[in-house]
C-alpha cells in the first residue's frame, strides 16, 4: 500500500506537477473511481452495468477531451498527463487491494503503516534520482514550511486516516467519490491564483469526467439494490 499510495500514486502526481497545470491534474486524478470500478470488476469483486459503462464511456471521453486541449496548449506534457493517470490508477489499485491485506484495525495504527513504509520508499528513490543534492536548505522559504506543515496535518494526519477509516466501512467507489469536488475546486483555484487556463472545453471535459463519476455510482446502487432482492426472490421461490 506504501508504494501504490505514495511511492507511485502521491510521487508521480508530484513529478508530473511541474509540467502540468494543477486543475487538469486534479480533473485528470479524478479517473480514479472508473479505475477502481474497472480493477474490482477484473478481480471478481463486482458488476459493471449499464449506466456504470456508460459512466466509464463519458469518462475516457472527458479525459481525451482533456488531452487534446492541453497537448495543444505550450507547455503542456504529455508524459505528464500519462504519469498523473499512471498516479490515479496505482491508488485505485491500492484501494481495490487493501481490504483484503492483513493491516491494524486502529484506524490510526492503519493509517501509518503505509504511511512511513511510503515515505521510506520515496526518499529511497529520491536518493537514487540524486534530489537530495540539488536540494538547498537556505532556499527553502517559511511559506514553504508551513505549506509543509499544512500538508502533513490536514493532508496525512486527518485526511488519510479519515479515508482509511472509511475504506473499513464503506465500498471503495463509495470513499473515491471525494474527487467530486477536488476537480472542481482546483480548477477555479487555479484559475483565480495561479491564472491557469478555464474555457468552455475544459469546463465540458470537467462535465463529461464529473458525470462519468455520477453516472458509475448510479449503477453500483442499482447492482447493490439487486444482489439484496435476489436473497428475497430465492427465499420466495424455495417456500413456494
Amino acid at each position: 500500500m506504501g508504494g501504490l499510495f505514495f511511492l507511485v500514486g502521491h510521487g508521480t502526481l508530484h513529478w508530473a506537477e511541474q509540467h502540468v497545470a494543477s486543475g487538469l491534474a486534479a480533473l485528470l486524478i479524478a479517473t480514479e473511481p472508473m479505475f477502481i470500478l474497472v480493477l474490482a470488476w477484473a478481480s471478481g469483486q463486482q458488476k459493471i452495468s449499464r449506466l456504470s459503462a456508460l459512466g466509464l464511456a463519458c469518462g475516457v471521453a472527458g479525459v481525451a477531451i482533456l488531452t487534446g486541449i492541453e497537448l495543444s496548449t505550450q507547455g503542456t506534457s504529455l508524459l505528464g498527463m500519462l504519469a498523473v493517470l499512471l498516479g490515479s490508477f496505482s491508488w485505485a489499485a491500492g484501494v481495490v487491494i487493501s481490504p483484503k491485506l492483513r493491516l491494524p484495525t486502529d484506524a490510526l495504527a492503519r493509517t501509518a503503516v503505509p504511511l512511513v513504509c511510503g515515505a521510506a520508499m520515496l526518499l529511497a528513490a529520491a536518493g537514487v534520482t540524486g534530489e537530495f543534492s540539488t536540494l538547498h536548505w537556505s532556499a527553502v522559504s517559511l511559506k514553504s514550511i508551513l505549506g509543509l506543515a499544512y500538508l502533513i496535518v490536514f493532508g496525512s494526519i486527518v485526511a488519510f486516516t479519515s479515508y482509511t477509516w472509511l475504506l473499513q466501512r464503506c465500498p471503495p467507489t463509495l470513499v473515491a467519490t471525494h474527487t467530486y469536488a477536488n476537480p472542481i475546486v482546483a480548477v477555479l483555484l487555479g484559475w483565480l491564483l495561479a491564472s491557469e487556463t478555464l474555457n468552455a472545453r475544459v469546463a465540458l471535459a470537467s462535465v463529461a469526467i464529473l458525470g462519468a463519476i455520477v453516472l458509475i455510482r448510479r449503477g453500483e446502487r442499482a447492482v447493490e439494490r439487486r444482489v439484496k432482492r435476489a436473497p428475497q426472490v430465492k427465499s420466495f421461490e424455495q417456500c413456494a
